[in-house]
């Protein structure tokens, strides 16, 4: 067996496990009562609001290459980014040498330097999404009483902590072969090029407008989670805090090396409810509902930039 399909099957039990453990308690015939509930106008509204977040994610993306020098279509970088995220279905984590490849394709501009300020730009989001996570453990603000009360969660992100910096070196090697190698050549003849890219925040002119894209970004990703929540399992009042709370752990459940955040981001998103008080139904509903949104999305979009730029999507195997 080689490598590749130990890791696949490795990743894949972990998957079923967490899924496992999640509906254990649920039966089917309650979970498609739950569907027939849904309030497609909520749905709606959230998919605005996913379209919302990824153009203002682009237009930050496009800040980030000013200091650079380069002139990018606004449209290029879109489909970049709108590729990239289906990306990660097929291969965890992979997005962000579909995202570099597509955009040199279009553009001409190095590998690298792609690489530098996409690097750069999900170290941004991360201080977002990990500051809001201890903001949450270490204060009233959430995860209700105690850590003792939340402590197969705290293990759990902890484990996924663990299991990301100690697998993707070897992961990332396993599903790229020579063309890891490839890459990582590639960035060490190039490393100033790329360390140029990863610091394009320092050089930006307008750090107000970086600022201000990184909040445009954020608030529409949390009002998905208000709008699913209000369309699904809640008619009742929701504050602000919950909408946030599903949004950062959905994305740490994302980071999780698995397809699609599959498993982790249920096991997530299923706790968090219950620690507000919803019924494991519900919880299980809704994480597997707003799941299943985000990746109908992402796969439609992905569909639209292949389609209409399919000899370029195709060539990116030959370059990665």
């Amino acid at each position: 067996m080689t490598k590749k399909k130990i890791w696949t099957y490795v990743f894949l039990s972990i998957s079923v496990l967490l899924l496992y453990y999640v509906l254990r308690d649920v039966k089917y015939k309650d979970f498609m009562k739950q569907t027939a509930k849904v309030d497609l106008k909520m749905v709606g509204f959230a998919g605005i609001c996913m379209s919302l977040s990824a153009w203002f994610r682009n237009l930050r993306w496009l800040v980030l290459f000013s200091p650079l020098g380069y002139k990018i279509k606004r449209g290029q970088a879109f489909s970049a980014l709108l590729l990239s995220y289906p990306a990660n279905l097929i291969i965890p984590q992979s997005s962000f040498f579909v995202r570099a490849s597509y955009l040199r394709k279009m553009s001409g501009i190095p590998f690298s330097e792609c690489l530098g300020t996409i690097i750069a730009e999900k170290l941004m989001d991360g201080l977002v999404v990990f500051g809001l996570f201890f903001i949450f453990m270490f204060s009233s603000f959430s995860f209700q009483t105690s850590i003792f009360q939340n402590y197969r969660l705290y293990f759990a992100i902890l484990l996924c902590v663990i299991v990301i910096f100690f697998v993707s070196r070897f992961f990332f090697k396993t599903y790229f072969d020579d063309r890891w190698e490839i890459v990582i050549s590639e960035i060490k003849s190039q490393l100033t090029h790329f360390k140029i890219g990863l610091l394009t925040t320092k050089n930006v002119e307008n750090k107000w407008l970086l600022f201000l894209y990184t909040l445009t970004i954020w608030l529409p990703y949390f009002a998905i989670f208000y709008f699913l929540l209000k369309g699904s399992v809640s008619r009742d009042f929701i504050g602000f805090k919950l909408p946030v709370e599903l949004a950062v752990m959905a994305n740490i459940g994302w980071i999780f090396p698995t397809q699609g955040g599959l498993g982790s981001y249920h096991f997530f998103i299923t706790h968090i409810m219950q620690s507000h008080g919803f019924e494991k139904l519900q919880a299980v509903f809704f994480a597997f509902f707003s799941h299943t949104f985000i990746i109908f999305n992402d796969l439609i979009l992905g569909l639209y930039v292949l389609l209409n730029n399919r000899r370029i999507v195709f060539s990116l195997n030959n370059h990665l």
